[in-house]
Parts: C-alpha cells; structure tokens; sequence
C-alpha cells in the first residue's frame, strides 16, 4: 500500500475491515431493496474504523517517473495478452 500511496502522491488508509468490498455489496444491496436507509449505514461510522494510513514519501519528479514507468509495465502486459480469437 505504501508504493500505492506513492504512485497516486495521495494517502492511502487501509481500513481495520478488511472485508470492504463485500460490505459495501451488502450496502447497495440493502438500500436498492429498502432494508435500511443511507442514514443508517453512514451515521454511526462503526464500519470505517481506519487501521492504517500510508502516505506518500516520493517527491513529484520521482513519482511521476514511477508511475510512468508503472503505466508502460501495464500496457505491455495488454499488447501480451492481445490474441485473436
């Protein structure tokens, strides 16, 4: 997370749940069928309870070499998987 936290040049928190994803599908779930209101998720704050946060520690000429070099990484790794099918 610190290299995220590098590469984006923006603090990244790492929540004490590390289950997110699937809380936040039971979120929109229960809202879409009326089981509970947004009010409720949002008012108590109990399910972002934060573990720790990362920031960055790059200067900006670094990080922006980083991430283009992590942005060219990316596309080869496309141009690798580009089969006809």
């Amino acid at each position: 997370m610190e290299i995220m936290a590098d590469l984006l040049g923006s603090p990244v928190i790492r929540p004490a749940d590390i289950e997110t994803t699937a809380l936040g599908a039971a979120f929109a779930d229960g809202l879409a069928i009326g089981v509970f209101k947004e009010e409720e998720i949002f008012a108590s704050g109990e399910w972002a309870k934060t573990s720790t946060t990362f920031k960055p520690v790059l200067n900006e000429e670094v990080r922006k070499k980083k991430a283009e070099s992590w942005c060219r990484a990316v596309e080869r790794t496309f141009n690798l998987a580009d089969i006809s099918l």
